[in-house]
């Protein structure tokens, strides 16, 4: 269905449009979860020049993909499966779930199981350097407060790029 309905959309006009399909955690019934599903939807499609990869940190994190005890594995493996070059942009952020999990619950930057090393190591991996990264992080409470209405994005930026 994914694929028949990239399809539809791409066929129906020839503009430069680049869709990018999201890697995903696996809850549910999620495709997109492995590199080789994504790359099973990149085999359907007919306009592949118009298809790129958003690989979203947390999501790799709780679809098995162990960012923090093998980095450069995991990099290897989505080179081999679609080619680093498909990656369009990042979304940077750590997960509150165990390696695997499966849930997809965002966490602020050093305050999850992918902890700040490897996020900091994305973020200035000289492969990436041109590739766009968004923060997908929770906003905090403040003290005392059971809302979340502090958004901690520039003191992430700066902990990221020191």
């Amino acid at each position: 269905q994914a694929v028949k309905g990239l399809n539809m959309v791409l066929d129906a006009n020839d503009d430069d449009v680049v869709i990018a399909l999201e890697t995903m955690a696996g809850k549910g019934s999620e495709i997109g979860r492995t590199f080789e599903e994504l790359k099973m939807i990149y085999d359907g499609v007919h306009k592949k020049d118009r298809l790129r990869v958003c690989f979203d940190t947390c999501h790799v994190n709780d679809a098995g993909y162990d960012l923090v005890n093998d980095y450069d594995g995991v990099f290897q493996k989505f080179d081999e499966i679609l080619g680093l070059d498909q990656i369009a942009v990042f979304h940077i952020n750590d997960s509150l779930n165990l390696l695997g999990a499966h849930k997809d619950r965002h966490a602020n930057i050093g305050a999850g199981t992918i902890g700040f090393d490897p996020l900091y190591k994305v973020v200035h991996d000289e492969r990436f350097l041109d590739v766009p990264k968004i923060l997908e992080t929770p906003w905090l409470c403040a003290e005392g407060e059971t809302k979340k209405t502090i958004p901690p994005y520039k003191e992430e930026i700066a902990r990221l790029l020191r």
